[in-house]
């Protein structure tokens, strides 16, 4: 992965009715890349018609998962959106085991089975694996149903679209939103040398 600069951290979130998960990748831990993935997922859930005040988004404790005093992070910018969030209470080791479980399945049948020619060739491995994980994958704990068939049947209106998510590259699209190395401060560019 390093060696092919391939995202090393994986962003997941889980959908834990239908099991669905959408995800994105970056080259760090960071609160930015975890509030940017809430927010692009929260935009793709509201566009497919999700209620996103019904939504309550829980995380654990990790340092990209925190608020910092000006309300800044994850927290914040999905109570924004109109979701609530909740942390997961320290030593309630279960609370998280649906997205610990995806880590290892993720793992399991992909990481350990698939090489990676370069980053192209990641992104369409990744995304093939991801859209077939909520689209086809039988779930042994979801009584062998895919999270589209559970979705069909439990929400008919949401089904297939909205599990139709690519993982994002957060480096990438993150920088987008950024100024570029030849600016400084917010959006003034530096002086010459």
């Amino acid at each position: 992965m390093t060696r092919l600069q391939l995202p090393r951290f994986q962003y997941t979130a889980r959908e834990p009715v239908s099991g669905a998960c959408f995800t994105g990748y970056a080259d760090e831990l960071s609160k930015s890349y975890a509030t940017f993935l809430a927010e692009q997922l929260s935009v793709h859930l509201a566009g497919h018609g999700v209620d996103l005040s019904r939504l309550t988004w829980q995380t654990d404790n990790g340092c990209e998962f925190l608020e910092n005093q000006d309300e800044q992070g994850l927290p914040a910018a999905v109570r924004a959106l109109s979701s609530s969030h909740r942390y997961i209470p320290p030593k309630r080791y279960t609370w998280q085991s649906d997205v610990e479980t995806v880590h290892r399945l993720v793992e399991d049948e992909f990481f350990d089975r698939e090489t990676f020619t370069g980053p192209a060739d990641f992104w369409r491995k990744v995304t093939t694996y991801w859209l077939y994980f909520n689209l086809v994958r039988p779930n042994r704990a979801k009584e062998w149903q895919s999270p589209l068939q559970i979705l069909q049947a439990q929400a008919p209106a949401l089904a297939g679209a909205v599990l139709n998510w690519r993982p994002l590259n957060l480096s990438k699209r993150h920088h987008l939103y950024l100024p570029s190395p030849h600016h400084r401060g917010h959006d003034l560019p530096g002086f010459p040398s």
